[in-house]
């Protein structure tokens, strides 16, 4: 069984630091697995959310090796193991700690959005395309990897 390091971001909204750990990889491990030792063994107060462990639910997207990545699903041995394996929060929202972030906007807005209720009288013609293309939507899980971009360029237009 080979080792890999892994420089875990730690710290809160004020700022921290990249830690590394030198994380045991078993066949088929991912890079939750390795987080969930870290927290096991070497830093019991690391803060990482998850929930499924299953790629359901997007509660442990993080950015790994500069990207974002379902930890759960992101597998060590795709990984380079001959250099650290960065794990940072993702980018768009606010760190709570370590590797939290705080997502709440998400839903403050959601909540804004008005449900769609076409007029009683108005006549609806709906196409499968438009089916598959709103069934698109549904399949979200909500792990906002999308919306992973630098804070300095989210006010620029692309």
């Amino acid at each position: 069984m080979a080792d890999a390091t892994l420089r875990v971001f730690r710290g809160n909204k004020d700022g921290g630091q990249n830690v590394d750990f030198k994380v045991p990889v078993a066949p088929g491990m991912v890079v939750l697995d390795a987080l969930y030792y870290i927290q096991g063994y070497l830093a019991p107060d690391l803060a990482v959310r998850w929930n499924c462990k299953a790629g359901k639910c997007g509660s442990c997207s993080a950015e790994v090796n500069g990207r974002p990545r379902l930890t759960c699903k992101t597998r060590m041995d795709s990984l380079p193991q001959n250099e650290p394996i960065t794990v940072m929060p993702i980018k768009s929202f606010p760190v709570i700690k370590d590797l939290v972030t705080d997502v709440s906007w998400n839903y403050k807005v959601n909540k804004k959005i008005p449900p769609f209720t076409p007029k009683p009288d108005a006549s609806w013609k709906f196409y499968q395309d438009d089916v598959d293309r709103a069934q698109e939507f549904r399949k979200c899980i909500e792990c906002f990897l999308c919306q992973n971009v630098p804070r300095s360029t989210r006010s620029r237009k692309i």
